[in-house]
């Protein structure tokens, strides 16, 4: 008792002290604390400047900036990342900051995302690098991929230009620099645009100095006489795209060379020499041109034949104004000359109308033979159901780059060039081809292509039909929900449009519809079978069982070599079992099928047209519904009979050929197609105005006569002048 008393008075004192001093401080946090932030610069670049509290910095080699602050606390506000100019050709602004960099406590890293801005500059030339002055042009286009567009003009066409280099955006581990890219959507020269779209990309990242390569020709003019083959005129009247005339004379030789002719459309016309009618002529690769005139002899020669028809028919109306041509036939007989005979000789001035006018058409057939080349006579085949081109419209300017060994003569072309779609179906249309099968599924940028092919198609009263793409790049199937919507979305948009009319509704043929059971396949087409045709791609007769509720099959069978393979047989099989139940069967048609750069191991050669034709055949016999022809740009699988570098278009040709097409398939391609402004040739104008000329007063002459005849009644041989009379009062 005595100890705890002895220990009281200790205690008291102590919690005495206790009360009386003043509490202690809490520790303060460390964002309060002075310290130093360390930033770090997406992308790396150097010189970058920094301030905050009055102190500066810039980023190192490796883009950080190590800078001191008195805290932590609301550096948001007190941050500044200023834009500069970190080289002679490169500008840096601030894009983003990775969450807040009040986190920068201590010894973490805040991320800061700069956009950048790179000064360059380009130069033009022609297909085999030799420089193209920069004033020929007059404007250019860029559009980058983030969707920029870009139009210089003028003067700007001669300066350096700012444009956007990278930006940053979330990843997965913080902030990533991405670098844009831009492509060349036009390059216009004389009105006509010179590259094809989007074919070109330049990365500014990578390059400044950008070589635009322009889209010149070498192309020989020459104009002959219409009837007869000989040298016509003193020289062409060229007028460009942009309205500009150009008057060139031809050379000792009878020809004008043009080394640089921008690509496109001109009106051409011969000077002297005769009557030229205005002629469109598209440029699209070395060629040579001719024109035709009809010269002075020409147009003597028919006014002649005219005159002499005309003439004629006057005397055999006019029995009285025979008479001196009687006394005349009289004196040539007492002479002993040739007899006049005005019928024969009105006859023969018609004949040689007659075989002058057939003789320009043949000569015109055996032009077009001998520019065909040499091939085996095939007998031409005219295709009673439409014929399809399986048609692509993925391609990019970085397509070309992966597994392909030829290309097309228009070409590295983009997808997105309404121009190339436009040629294209007009060289299908030359060769026979009634429509393409799209290759598609929805999305924006395949959503975009389709349109602008739907419009080019609507002008050229061309018809469409659909792939629908249901399987993804690795060649999974795509959700059943994914396609169905997509149906959907198609449905509404162009199931009422005439562009889809093959058939009674428009086609859509569903790619990878095997991949699914048969419950799910009808789950998924019924809605859409209410305004489209739904097929799909079986393989098998068993597939085709399996898939009753689909409104038919179009077999994708490239890789069969018909001169091998009993792909007949199996045609007729699949046709047979589609038919029973009352489908669409389309057949498949190739010239020849290659997949070993994409890693496959067969080849089917195309031994110069004969696997198409058999191929052909084997389809036609299977009693299609239309002809499947694949492809006309699959240049991964080499499938194609798009005119190409390598092929020039002989596989087009051969198609035409099957199909008894007339024109040369190449029409549209250049200037192998021939017209004036009528849209005949010079020489079928003016046959056509001599036989209106020669033929309507001939059938008037002769409906007067027979009018005349009947109304006159037959006289007995033996009455007598005075017996007649009667008659005629």
């Amino acid at each position: 008792m005595s100890a705890a008393r002895r220990l009281l008075p200790p205690l008291l004192l102590v919690l005495l002290v206790v009360l009386l001093t003043p509490a202690a401080a809490t520790a303060a946090p460390r964002s309060a604390l002075p310290g130093t932030l360390h930033l770090q610069m997406v992308p790396p670049i150097r010189g970058v400047p920094v301030a905050v509290d009055g102190n500066t910095g810039r980023s190192d080699a490796k883009g950080r900036v190590n800078i001191r602050v008195k805290n932590f606390l609301g550096l948001d506000n007190r941050l500044t990342v200023g834009s500069a100019t970190v080289g002679v050709d490169r500008k840096v602004v601030l894009d983003r900051i990775r969450g807040s960099v009040d986190h920068g406590v201590r010894d973490r890293i805040v991320e800061v995302g700069l956009r950048t801005i790179r000064r360059v500059s380009w130069r033009y030339t022609d297909r085999f690098g030799s420089p193209v002055p920069l004033e020929r042009a007059t404007a250019m286009r860029l559009r980058s991929n983030t969707g920029e567009i870009i139009e210089l003009t003028g003067d700007q066409l001669a300066k350096p230009l700012w444009v956007a280099e990278s930006r940053t955006q979330q990843g997965p581990r913080g902030l990533v620099s991405k670098r844009l890219y831009y492509v060349v959507d036009a390059v216009v020269v004389d009105g006509t645009s010179v590259v094809n779209r989007a074919g070109q990309k330049f990365v500014p990242w990578d390059r400044q100095a950008w070589v635009v390569q322009l889209l010149f020709f070498k192309v020989s003019f020459t104009a002959s006489d219409m009837l007869f083959p000989r040298r016509a005129g003193s020289g062409i009247q060229l007028t460009r795209a942009d309205g500009r005339v150009q008057r060139l004379g031809f050379g000792p030789d009878g020809t004008v060379l043009v080394p640089d002719l921008p690509r496109g459309t001109y009106t051409l016309t011969v000077r002297g020499g005769g009557l030229s009618f205005g002629r469109p002529v598209t440029i699209s690769r070395d060629q040579e041109v001719t024109l035709t005139v009809i010269s002075i002899v020409d147009l003597t020669l028919v006014a002649v034949g005219v005159l002499g028809v005309a003439v004629g028919l006057v005397l055999l109306g006019r029995p009285h104004l025979r008479r001196p041509f009687r006394a005349l036939r009289r004196a040539a007989r007492r002479d002993g000359r040739r007899r006049w005979r005005p019928r024969a000789a009105a006859g023969l001035v018609l004949v040689l109308l007659a075989v002058a006018a057939a003789s320009l058409p043949a000569g015109r057939a055996q032009a077009a033979s001998a520019r065909s080349g040499p091939g085996p006579a095939a007998t031409p085949t005219s295709s009673p159901v439409p014929v399809l081109a399986y048609y692509y419209i993925w391609f990019n300017p970085s397509s070309w780059n992966r597994a392909k060994s030829d290309y097309p003569v228009l070409g590295r072309y983009s997808s997105d060039d309404q121009e190339i779609m436009r040629r294209h179906v007009r060289m299908a249309k030359a060769a026979g081809i009634t429509g393409f099968l799209v290759s598609w599924k929805h999305t924006e940028q395949l959503d975009e292509r389709l349109a602008a092919l739907v419009e080019v198609a609507r002008a050229e009263s061309f018809r469409l039909g659909i792939v629908y793409q249901g399987i993804d790049f690795s060649r999974k199937p795509l959700p059943l929900a994914t396609v169905r919507t997509d149906l959907a979305l198609f449905a509404e948009r162009y199931a009422a449009d005439p562009v889809f009319g093959i058939f009674d509704q428009p086609v859509v043929i569903w790619n990878g519809s095997d991949r699914y059971s048969a419950t799910e396949v009808a789950d998924t087409v019924r809605q859409a079978q209410e305004k489209l045709q739904v097929l799909g791609t079986a393989k098998s007769v068993s597939v085709v069982n399996s898939q009753s509720t689909l409104d038919g099959q179009a077999y994708y069978w490239s890789s069969a070599d018909p001169l091998v393979d009993k792909s007949r047989d199996k045609l007729t099989a699949m046709s047979r079992a589609v038919h029973l139940r009352g489908g669409l069967w389309i057949a498949p048609v190739s010239p020849g099928f290659d997949a070993r750069q994409i890693g496959g191991r067969r080849e089917v050669p195309r031994r110069d047209g004969e696997t198409l034709r058999a191929s052909f055949a084997a389809a036609r016999l299977s009693q299609p519904d239309a002809l499947g022809v694949i492809s006309w740009n699959e240049f991964t699988e080499n499938t194609y009979v798009e005119p190409s570098e390598q092929w020039g278009s002989r596989y087009l040709e051969v198609l035409a050929d099957l199909l008894g097409v007339a024109p040369h398939p190449d029409a549209q391609l250049d200037s192998s197609a021939e017209g004036d402004d009528w849209g005949l040739p010079a020489w079928a104008a003016l046959i056509l105005a001599v036989g209106a000329v020669v033929l309507v007063p001939l059938w008037l002459y002769r409906r007067r006569r027979r009018a005349r005849a009947a109304a006159t009644p037959s006289t007995p041989s033996g009455a007598t002048r005075s017996e007649e009379a009667p008659l005629h009062h």
